[in-house]
């Protein structure tokens, strides 16, 4: 198999982003022996071209790409340049290592031979296993943020009346220099608490348009013992997440400053929610 160095330009974009092949070289099917060629792109994403997975099956590539071009799965594939070793460069669909797995069950098994069945019988249980793991994890960190996004939003209080009542209390207190300083603390603290509510509110809007499906648990004996809803994929974009969090640190460290700030004083007011 060829190995390349060099970078092969598409044609196709992705987005605004124009997909590039940086390495092929060649891996193994995933939880099988076979080896295929990979295609690397810019970004370290490794493609599998899908007439290579049929070809290690004995299945005709064209029959079976031709069929799963219509499916979901498909919405993923990549044109991406394919170096031959006799014909040169040729542009071939290729999908996601990880999205591999998924072509063992779409087409028929009495085309291949019995103990080709049972490795894919196999591979696709393995498979099924990692996909529940992975929708598991999902769940809890769905859950998780979920949590915390309702935990901060019935909490904080209203940043304009705490701040109010700070300045009620001890406006009078502060000489010219240190009541300059509260009101930079206040407006970066009310900058910060009104972007903070902003994004999360955003989140919880987004997580709300989710497509809901129920779920059933099964005991032992086969009966339904619980029943309860979840989006059908609970995604929680990870810059979404990200920045919340990051929200959360820069209010920590502004209400540690603010502590400071009257303990420094002597002031810390006590004046309660």
């Amino acid at each position: 198999m060829l190995h390349k160095k060099e970078t092969l330009r598409l044609d196709e974009f992705e987005g605004n982003e124009v997909l590039e092949v940086v390495a092929q070289t060649t891996t193994r099917l995933p939880f099988l022996d076979d080896q295929v060629p990979v295609l690397y792109l810019a970004d370290g994403r490794p493609y599998i071209p899908v007439f290579a997975v049929c070809r290690a099956f004995g299945i005709r590539p064209d029959i079976h790409i031709r069929r799963w071009r219509r499916l979901v799965l498909w919405v993923s594939a990549r044109k991406l340049p394919f170096q031959t070793e006799k014909r040169g460069k040729r542009q071939v669909w290729c999908l996601l290592i990880s999205e591999v797995p998924f072509l063992y069950s779409l087409f028929d098994w009495k085309l291949v031979t019995p103990e080709r069945r049972l490795q894919l019988r196999r591979a696709t249980e393995a498979q099924i296993r990692l996909a529940d793991q992975a929708y598991q994890q999902m769940q809890r960190e769905y859950k998780e943020m979920r949590q915390a996004l309702f935990t901060f939003m019935s909490t904080d209080d209203d940043i304009d009346t705490v701040l109010m009542r700070y300045a009620q209390v001890f406006g009078s207190r502060l000489d010219s220099r240190s009541a300059a300083v509260f009101t930079e603390l206040c407006e970066r603290g009310r900058s910060l608490f009104e972007q903070a509510t902003a994004h999360a509110r955003k989140m919880l809007q987004e997580q709300g348009e989710l497509p809901v499906i129920d779920l059933f648990k099964i005991g032992a004996d086969n009966q339904v013992i619980d029943t309860f809803s979840m989006p059908l994929l609970p995604i929680v974009p990870q810059e979404d997440r990200e920045r919340f969090f990051t929200f959360m640190g820069l209010l920590t460290a502004w209400q540690e400053e603010i502590t400071a700030f009257w303990n420094e004083r002597g002031l810390w007011p006590d004046i309660g929610k």
